[in-house]
This record gives structure tokens, sequence and C-alpha cells, in this order.
């Protein structure tokens, strides 16, 4: 995707996007057990700043909003809880136990200092 956004970018043009990546530094069995609490676009070891530089970016800021997500993936559930019923005849058992245990895990993640949310801003090479 980010080769794709390079590719429809002038030179100089901005993309800013939210990421959920690896914390820097994980053992090998960290970095597992964080691709498994993630969502699927978490995995590899390559930092953020890496993938953009690969796809024709350069970084220019970024900064870490991983507490700002946890506060939101926690309403998230308290909402999810407040209204598990409407939800359970909505979306039907599977899918709302699925959306709560990646919410659980998220959090997990998060916690566990496997997990980081960040903004990232950066130019087209």
């Amino acid at each position: 995707m980010l080769r794709e956004c390079a590719r429809v970018l002038r030179p100089g043009g901005i993309l800013a996007g939210y990421l959920i990546h690896t914390t820097p530094g994980l053992s090998d069995a960290e970095e597992e057990l964080a691709c498994e609490l993630g969502p699927s676009s978490v995995s590899g070891a390559s930092s953020p700043h890496a993938l953009f530089v690969e796809a024709g970016f350069e970084p220019v800021t970024s900064e870490d909003l991983t507490e700002e997500f946890r506060q939101t993936c926690s309403a998230l559930g308290s909402a999810r809880d407040a209204l598990e019923v409407e939800l359970r005849e909505a979306e039907g058992d599977e899918i709302y136990e699925e959306e709560r245990r990646k919410e659980v895990d998220m959090r997990r993640g998060m916690d566990g200092g496997l997990l980081v949310r960040s903004l990232l801003v950066a130019r087209k090479a």
C-alpha cells in the first residue's frame, strides 16, 4: 500500500497515517506474541520508518499515541459490554466474540509493551 501511495503522490507530497506496530527491540518470542495480539497487518520486525523509506518516503515526524489508543480501546470495550445484547443480535455471537477478543488482545499487547500506535507523517522523496 505504501508503494502505491508513493507512486501516485508527486515528489514532496505528504502522507500521514496511524500505524499499529511492534515495539522496537523485542525478542523473537515477544515479536511473535505481538503479531498474534495485534491486527493482521502487524507482522515482521521492520520499523514503520524503514517501511516508509523502502516505499520511497522520507519520514518527517512520528508521534507515539499508544496511551490515547489504549483509552479508545477501553471505551470501545465498555461500549460493547453495555450493548452486548443488541450487538449479539445484530452481529451474531461469533462476530461479537471475535471483535471482543480483538479489543482485549490489542490492549494486552499495549499493556505488555509489545504494541505501539503511532502517527507517522512522511514526505515522498
